[in-house]
């Protein structure tokens, strides 16, 4: 075999071995985070389809690829045949991708109204408002349900509860979010919500989800994240699946990989209640 060959032999097995370590990740647990939303399971399809797409067309260029590095190797004396100037050729890989984008934004187009489409956003069982700054996330708690959530959003009222980090809900929530920042531009992300929704200076952004598990036990006065309801023992067992995280996914300085938060999804409303009800005995952070 010709020395020149062995690159696209090289460039074969690199390539195969992408494949199959896409093909394992999802039985080596290593794919998309634990979905726990109600339109979480419509992100993953979006995410898969665009992946079977790029992926199918990864392959078939990389296979030309290496076909044309084994077939067509350097020779002496050989030249080259350029193909520039091939209106058909240009038209035909001008016309595909766009075809397949089009393709893509109709197929998306149902769960973006569902998701981002303030029109279309329920009426909330719950509502917060996140301020983002470097480096943390300050949640602020109504301690009841405001009548007007915009007015509300608007307005710090004195006996609101206020935290650092720490999304506190309840399971089958409809939770609405009031997002902005106080500075630069971040970006509020929960993976196992799959939300990612940029907070944007000057702007109040809503942002909606309602998470369909709990994560929280309690033991007295402490509610802990990481927990999951085990029904054939009727006890909350530790699970690493059952930490959800708050994360900036906006590189927003110096500070930014510690900008971290969690969610806590209560398992009721009074279990939450109980929660906020302490909360409020033992406020331990400055209110802006």
């Amino acid at each position: 075999m010709q020395k020149q060959k062995l690159w696209s032999v090289l460039f074969a097995v690199v390539i195969l071995a992408e494949v199959i370590l896409v093909l394992v990740t999802p039985a080596a647990g290593w794919g998309l985070p634990k979905d726990v939303s109600s339109y979480g399971f419509e992100v993953d399809n979006l995410f898969h389809l665009i992946l079977a797409i790029t992926g199918i067309v990864f392959l078939l260029t990389e296979g030309l690829l290496v076909y044309y590095m084994y077939r067509y190797s350097f020779e002496p004396g050989r030249k080259g045949i350029y193909v520039h100037g091939n209106h058909k050729l240009e038209f035909a890989w001008t016309l595909v991708p766009a075809v397949v984008l089009l393709f893509i934004a109709f197929a998306q187009v149902g769960a973006w109204e569902r998701i981002k489409y303030v029109s279309r956003m329920p009426e909330p069982d719950h509502v917060l408002d996140v301020s983002a700054r470097q480096f943390e996330w300050r949640i602020r708690y109504p301690h009841s349900k405001p009548s007007t959530p915009e007015a509300w959003a608007k307005k710090l009222e004195f006996d609101d509860v206020h935290r650092v980090n720490e999304v506190h809900t309840w399971k089958d929530a409809k939770v609405k979010v009031y997002l902005t920042t106080r500075d630069v531009i971040h970006s509020f992300f929960l993976p196992n919500l799959r939300i990612k929704q940029d907070a944007l200076p000057g702007k109040t952004i809503p942002v909606w989800f309602e998470a369909k598990q709990a994560n929280v036990k309690r033991e007295g006065d402490t509610w802990l994240s990481g927990y999951r309801y085990d029904e054939a023992s009727k006890e909350w067992k530790q699970d690493p699946d059952y930490v959800w995280e708050l994360a900036c996914a906006e590189l927003c300085g110096w500070g930014h990989y510690k900008m971290q938060g969690m969610l806590y999804v209560h398992e009721s409303k009074a279990d939450y209640d109980a929660w906020l009800q302490q909360a409020v005995k033992d406020e331990r952070y400055p209110k802006p």
